[in-house]
């Protein structure tokens, strides 16, 4: 039987294709046989072992987020057809038969235009200093991280320590008054 191919339709390695020749751990772990930057994925998360009728058997590994074959939640073993959605995390995988693959070479899923945003200035960083920086782009100086902080960041962390002083004055006094 022709091996199966698991391709990451969503998530942070969409476009992904694994072939499925033999068992392969899926997880976050470098040491899997397929490694996941998702952060919901666990170490090593789930089993896809290749079954000789020409499905597969995914095996949940004790992750804590779980693993889910066609929107239905895996509690120990799942067989995976042609044409079923495995998702760890946030990463979807779709199992796909060579024929597939031959009549699609991807199944890789556009974000929608609703969902996708546009890359924007962040507005936690203050422009004045975006630009002094952008200016001395040239220099090997690293620059402060305090520069970065918005003003009422910076006023709050300045306040901070006088509050923690003020909180212990007031349980003190609290103390002494009931004694």
């Amino acid at each position: 039987m022709a091996p199966l191919t698991l391709e990451i339709v969503e998530g942070p390695s969409a476009g992904r294709q694994i072939l499925l020749a033999g068992p392969l751990v899926l997880g976050r772990s470098p040491d899997c046989d397929v490694t996941l930057d998702d952060g919901q994925v666990s170490r090593r998360h789930a089993r896809v072992t290749p079954a000789s009728d020409g499905s597969a058997v995914v095996e949940d590994l004790g992750s804590a987020n779980g693993t889910f074959v066609n929107r239905n939640q895996v509690e120990d073993r799942a067989r995976l057809d042609p044409g079923d959605e495995l998702q760890l995390g946030l990463s979807v995988i779709e199992v796909r038969s060579r024929e597939q693959v031959a009549a699609a070479p991807s199944a890789l899923r556009p974000v929608p235009p609703a969902l996708a945003a546009t890359p924007r200035q962040p507005d936690y960083v203050n422009p004045e200093v975006l630009a002094a920086d952008n200016a001395r782009a040239a220099d090997a100086i690293t620059p402060q991280l305090d520069r970065y902080l918005d003003v009422r960041v910076r006023r709050r962390a300045q306040l901070a320590p006088l509050a923690l002083l003020m909180l212990i004055a007031l349980a003190l006094c609290i103390y002494f008054a009931t004694r």
